[in-house]
């Protein structure tokens, strides 16, 4: 019997004012309810629910709370908060609120190639080695099936942690600035608004995986003494200081763009040596296994396994079964003419490409360009890939044929690279400084608008950047002019935002009064809805990177042909565009269930306060809400999916509004008093951790020991051309690494630290180096190291056995 072909589900549904999102906000509350009258974890918990109906992001609705809890008197500096999303953007939130208590949940968008490595026993995919089959410790034949429904796995992101990372690579010791944890990771956050994000594109000379926020964090530290200060405070941005950012930038552009086409080529030339290597390889393994099949039936005494004792045969005598049985599986398939049953290939479709999932993408381009050898498959995948490569090599040649290296119109790497650009770009000439500056304010308003977006909240809801590019750097000058206010609006009705940002392909899950203004041709407002558009793939190799020009709206224009309509909706239509309330439950055995009854009592329409004392603090304004009736059934909104109705509904739900803020508050971007947070790191962890490229970093070399470079910890960075003496003090940097340090008979160090390594990094641990009896040394990582009275980093910490850096950091990371 022939299946029925399932409805193609259209994702832009998922898109404030759609029937779809009506119907997930009444199963949310289904939710709530079921849980809260079933499920004794949830009997004191208080659930807030803002769906779409609600203006703005899920996320920024979430980062609103936060920070008018925190402004409170009474909140709990040491509340924990957890958050899930894969959007790069969370991270970015979660830094803004000083919370360090924040965790992201967010699923390992790595794990599929995790789970596709080889099994390290038979060395084929779908398995691990414990559940191999030639495992003597296998289980049941059923349990050695490939898993395909297995959970994708989730992981945290610790935001305090995350922190100590930040601090440790951007620390500065400069007079008359003093340091602020804070406040730089604020100028950090809004740093990476230059390198794009969902309001404004990237500045052409920076790109996230060339390491475009390294190079913004490496300039900041530089021009830091310049700037004479931090960028940003409390959700303001101070122009003045990053004009010095964005001219040490510009300055650069040039040598960018020539070092990003000299990386292309490099990769290009790369990709198509190793193609040509794959075919040569692919060629002879065919070869190899033609000559194979004709050796089978008569196989010499001195064959491929002559080399194998007795007890190797028997021990390697599945393989070989397992080698006989493809062999034949695949001569079969050869004579028959037909291919080798294949895997069929997974393909994952989305929503929205998160910053992770691009990511992810481009690091397995890497890690392709990087292999040089195709991996060792058994001789069961080996049969199947050689067919498969025969099968494919007619239309791969063909494919080839067709491939060619991305078009390039403003070829930034050669002399005249801006004109061509705001030429290409803009349709601006250079001598247009007029315009070419009107981009740049427009940026610059956009830097700001985002910047107050995550610290302060939305400060407009009409804003928009009305350019499809960003300008270069070197154009941002005196910046600190631009006079740069925000227009006071409303946000659009669910309606008017499906109507400006849903193409008429998907017109269904808009009101069908408003379908012709999709679709008509006298429509006033039909270029809107263009069915052919530009994607701007200039100098791009994958579609998603591509500029998708399609034309900017003009609200009044769209509210204007939209008024000539809405007398036709039904009442469910008008309904369904209205504006919509933030929910508080609880169920009947919380504390707080009986006081939030009594605004179905009251006769008057005044807003209640809530009572912190039975809400564990929390405060704001309740009122009735108009899908409650206290005792009533809750009707399944899925009768047909096993959700049965919940009679006499023990949940109680009242319409909830933040307490707002007194006229001229400012939100204090600082850490609260009475926070209690330990750090997590050690020396370990923060040797890399740093901003700096690759080349410049701290290197180990089993011979010579550590080599310093640049910076490596921010004791060097604070105390260049210093060193410690025997009881903390200062010395000459000319006998600091080298007298009996770094360069000083390393024996032991990294390579012997199981063997009591006399001297960790060097020889007796350097003793004027960071200590008497100490520094880096003293014992290495065993014979004293990691615990014992003269080891860790030295038997009494950076700087032998009294304080200043004296028996510091508690004895060493591991000392006395």
């Amino acid at each position: 019997m022939m299946k029925k072909k399932e409805e193609h589900f259209d994702s832009n549904c998922i898109t404030p004012g759609t029937p779809f999102m009506a119907h997930l906000a009444t199963c949310l509350r289904y939710h709530i309810a079921s849980k809260q009258n079933t499920d004794p974890l949830w009997k004191n918990l208080k659930v807030i629910l803002s769906d779409a109906t609600v203006p703005g992001e899920g996320e920024h609705k979430v980062m609103e709370f936060i920070r008018v809890e925190r402004s409170r008197p009474e909140h709990n500096p040491n509340t924990s908060h957890v958050m899930y999303g894969l959007d790069a953007d969370l991270i970015m939130l979660a830094l803004g609120t000083h919370e360090p208590h924040f965790k992201i949940i967010r699923e390992d968008v790595f794990s599929d190639n995790k789970r596709t490595s080889n099994c390290t026993k038979c060395n084929r995919r779908g398995h691990t080695a414990d559940k191999c089959p030639l495992s003597e410790n296998a289980e049941s034949t059923e349990s050695n099936k490939e898993d395909t429904s297995s959970l994708k796995p989730y992981v945290f992101l610790h935001v305090n942690i995350l922190r100590e990372y930040i601090e440790h690579a951007l620390k500065f010791n400069i007079p008359g600035i003093p340091w602020n944890l804070e406040r730089a990771i604020d100028d950090w956050v809004f740093m990476c608004f230059f390198v794009g994000n969902d309001f404004l594109p990237h500045l052409p000379s920076l790109e996230i995986r060339e390491g475009a926020i390294s190079t913004l964090s490496l300039l900041w530290k530089k021009i830091m003494p310049e700037m004479g200060g931090y960028m940003t405070k409390n959700g303001d941005v101070d122009l003045k200081r990053v004009q010095f950012l964005v001219t040490e930038l510009g300055q650069s552009e040039d040598t960018i763009f020539r070092d990003r086409k000299a990386a292309d080529e490099r990769r290009s030339q790369g990709a198509k040596r190793r193609k040509l290597e794959n075919e040569r390889r692919a060629m002879e393994a065919k070869s190899r296994e033609n000559d194979s099949f004709a050796l089978m039936t008569a196989a010499p005494v001195n064959g491929p396994h002559s080399g194998m004792s007795n007890q190797d045969v028997v021990a390697n005598r599945a393989d070989l079964r397992l080698a006989n049985l493809s062999a034949a599986a695949a001569l079969k398939a050869q004579m028959n003419g037909t291919p080798l049953e294949q895997e069929p290939p997974m393909v994952q479709k989305g929503i929205k490409r998160t910053a992770d999932e691009v990511n992810a993408d481009e690091e397995k381009e890497e890690n392709e360009e990087a292999e040089e050898a195709p991996d060792t498959l058994d001789p069961v995948e080996a049969g199947k890939a050689i067919l498969k490569r025969v099968a494919d090599e007619k239309e791969k040649k063909e494919q080839a044929a067709k491939e060619k290296e991305p078009s390039d119109e403003v070829r930034l790497w050669e002399t005249g690279w801006k004109e061509r650009y705001y030429r290409t770009k803009f349709h601006l000439n250079l001598e247009e400084k007029d315009e070419i500056r009107e981009v740049v304010k427009s940026y610059c308003e956009g830097l700001v608008w985002v910047f107050k977006y995550y610290y302060v909240g939305c400060v407009s809801w009409s804003w928009y950047f009305p350019y499809y590019y960003a300008p270069m750097a070197s154009d941002f000058v005196n910046i600190e002019s631009f006079d740069i206010k925000f227009e006071q609006s409303a946000p659009l009705k669910p309606f008017e935002q499906l109507m400006g940002v849903l193409p008429a392909a998907s017109k269904s899950h808009i009101p069908a009064p408003f379908h012709h203004l999709m679709t008509e041709g006298d429509s006033p407002i039909i270029d809107y809805y263009p069915t052919q558009f530009e994607v701007d793939m200039d100098g791009k190799k994958w579609e998603w990177q591509g500029v998708v020009k399609l034309p900017f709206i003009n609200s009044e224009r769209l509210l204007n042909a939209m008024n000539t309509v809405y007398d036709k909706l039904s009442e469910e239509e008008v309904h369904r565009n209205s504006v919509g309330a933030t929910v508080l439950y609880v169920s009947e055995t919380h504390k707080a269930y009986n006081y939030l009854s009594t605004v179905y009592t009251k006769r008057s329409n005044e807003k209640a306060l809530l009572d912190a004392t039975l809400t564990d603090g929390l405060t704001g304004e309740i009122d009735k809400d108009p899908e409650c009736i206290p005792n009533s059934t809750f009707y399944s909104p899925l009768p047909n999916h096993e959700l049965p109705d919940i009679n006499n509904d023990k949940s109680i739900s009242v319409t909830y509004e933040l307490p707002k803020a007194p006229e001229g508050f400012v939100f204090s971007t600082q850490l609260l008093k009475g926070l209690k947070i330990n750090n997590v790191l050690g020396y370990e962890d923060l040797m890399f951790a740093t901003f700096e490229k690759i080349d410049n970093r701290h290197r180990y070399n089993q011979n010579r020991g550590w080599t310093p470079q640049l910076n490596h910890m921010e004791e060097y960075r604070e105390h260049q051309n210093q060193r410690y003496s025997n009881r903390g003090g200062h010395h000459s940097y000319d006998n600091g690494y080298n007298d009996r340090g770094y360069n000083n008979d390393r024996r032991g160090g990294y390579q012997n630290r199981n063997n009591r390594g006399r001297g960790g990094y060097n020889r007796g641990g350097g003793h004027n180096n960071y200590g008497h009896n100490g520094g880096y040394g003293g014992g290495g990582y065993n014979g004293g190291g990691y615990g014992n009275s003269r080891g860790g980093y030295g038997g009494g910490g950076y700087g032998g056995n009294n304080n200043n850096y004296g028996g510091g950091y508690g004895g060493g990371y591991g000392g006395r």
